[in-house]
């Protein structure tokens, strides 16, 4: 879009047009590596429970939060004016919301989730018992039948 609109380009998008959708595309790309401007989750598993890490170099404790609403934690960091970045996690059935917790030191927030516990694997027992036979059609009475024989006492 740029190169067709700029004098200087215009010779060299009409030889190959296909200049012109490479350098939007390039842009594009490029916006979107800034549009998610924030702090990097890491997340690895440490004995038993999941980790998530986050740097956040100077920023004071007091604006740091981690909540937890059903499933879904948040990562809350409260700067200046407008400048909040939140991150809202998802959390696997196989971690527990009732287990996080959260430590902040040095600029670095860690939080861990402990995992849930395994379910216990048991036997089911298979039923072997012969189904009834179905009725057949001529003893089946209809909702019209049924209406006629009332009606007639």
């Amino acid at each position: 879009m740029y190169l067709t609109t700029s004098p200087f380009f215009t010779p060299a998008v009409r030889r190959r047009p296909a200049l012109d959708g490479t350098f939007d595309r390039a842009l594009t790309a490029l916006a979107r590596s800034y549009a998610d401007v924030g702090h990097r989750v890491e997340g690895s598993w440490t004995d038993g429970a999941y980790q998530l890490t986050v740097d956040l170099p100077g920023t004071p404790e007091e604006a740091v939060g981690v909540s937890v609403a059903g499933r879904t934690l948040t990562l809350t960091v409260a700067g200046e004016g407008d400048s909040t970045w939140t991150r809202r996690l998802r959390l696997a059935q196989t971690l527990d919301p009732e287990q996080v917790s959260a430590r902040y030191v040095n600029g670095r927030l860690t939080v861990t989730v402990g995992a849930t516990a395994a379910p216990e694997s048991r036997t089911v027992a298979i039923d072997t018992t012969p189904v009834a036979p179905a009725l057949e059609a001529s003893e089946t009475v209809t909702a019209d039948q049924s209406n006629v024989d009332n009606v007639s006492e």
